[in-house]
């Protein structure tokens, strides 16, 4: 029997929920929903964390620190 498309269908969430009362459902589902991630917004966010981890470092080698009374 071929499975039709219906309005109801379209409602559906992307990510439906396949058997969440196990353990192994749930995990499924954070699986999916990680890896429905793209690229490049991961990366993004890494570069940007990593430039301010640099800037930090560079502030505090010239004795910039926010911290720190002069």
């Amino acid at each position: 029997m071929p499975l039709l498309y219906t309005r109801q269908m379209s409602a559906r969430s992307k990510f439906p929920t396949k058997n969440t009362g196990s353990e192994l459902g749930r995990f499924t589902n954070l699986l999916d929903r990680l890896l429905a991630v793209p690229h490049a917004d991961i990366k993004a966010k890494l570069d940007a964390e990593k430039e301010k981890k640099l800037t930090s470092k560079r502030r505090a080698s010239l004795g910039l620190a926010s911290g720190e009374k002069g």
